[in-house]
């Protein structure tokens, strides 16, 4: 006899309709008429559990006989086949565990550049791409720094030069307090991006010439006042970017 014989006669003997046997096996009724119409055989996976299905050997289930072991004692039909079902559903289990850890990965950085180039403290606090930086600017007016304006709480952004190349600057939104009296004040923020762990006012003599310059430089440049070396779209990205690589001393000139 054949396999779609065989196969036939086995779903018989159990008392089983086409549409039950493909339950069992969650296949289509379809599937089940092709493998005993000889227009289909089913997968390894399917003949394993056609095997275990009827406890039948697979030899017994393709070659209507059984299969006696070889003297040097090689490995059965049965065992090989079951051997490959293992394995393939092992490398299935890891091509989708390692598929998800490369979304992961890429979900992950993808959300670490997004709170980078968006200014989100929240996000750039926990990057382990970035480092902590000292930067300074100018101390705005009390009015606009009173934790008593109900519009912001206190809460205000300017940029920050973050080294003395002046090539580094960074806008950051932050909150000090009230000038406690300190004269020509000048704030000083510990971040990391947008993050600020600390921010203190400082008097300008606490601070190296080079970051004042700098900053006189931008208010420059922002203001037009000199003659400055740009035009409306190189300002514009000082309204609308959070990092700016910039020697703004370059493009101003009092």
């Amino acid at each position: 006899m054949s396999f779609k014989d065989d196969i036939k006669t086995l779903r018989r003997q159990s008392n089983l309709t086409q549409e039950a046997l493909a339950q069992q096996l969650h296949v289509t009724r379809q599937t089940v008429s092709t493998w005993e119409t000889g227009k289909n055989m089913p997968s390894l996976e399917t003949l394993h559990a056609l095997s275990q299905l009827f406890n039948i050997s697979l030899e017994k289930l393709l070659f209507n006989e059984e299969i006696a072991m070889k003297k040097d004692k090689e490995p059965s039909l049965a065992t090989q086949i079951d051997h490959n079902v293992k394995l393939k559903s092992r490398y299935r289990r890891w091509t989708f565990g390692l598929g998800g850890l490369i979304a992961l990965v890429l979900v992950s950085i993808g959300i670490l550049c997004l709170g980078y180039y968006k200014g989100i403290g929240t996000i750039d606090r926990f990057d382990p791409f970035l480092s902590y930086k000292v930067g300074y600017t100018k101390l705005p007016g009390e009015k606009e720094i009173s934790p008593n304006n109900k519009a912001t709480n206190g809460y205000w952004t300017a940029w920050f030069t973050d080294n003395t190349m002046g090539n580094e600057w960074t806008k950051l939104t932050l909150t000090t307090g009230l000038n406690p009296g300190v004269k020509d004040p000048y704030v000083m923020a510990y971040h990391k991006g947008s993050y600020v762990k600390v921010a203190r006012i400082v008097p300008r003599t606490y601070i190296n010439q080079t970051y004042v310059s700098n900053l006189a430089a931008l208010d420059a440049l922002l203001n037009h006042k000199g003659n400055t070396a740009t035009n409306n779209h190189d300002l514009k990205k000082y309204k609308t970017q959070i990092h700016i690589s910039d020697i703004v001393q370059q493009l101003v000139t009092e």
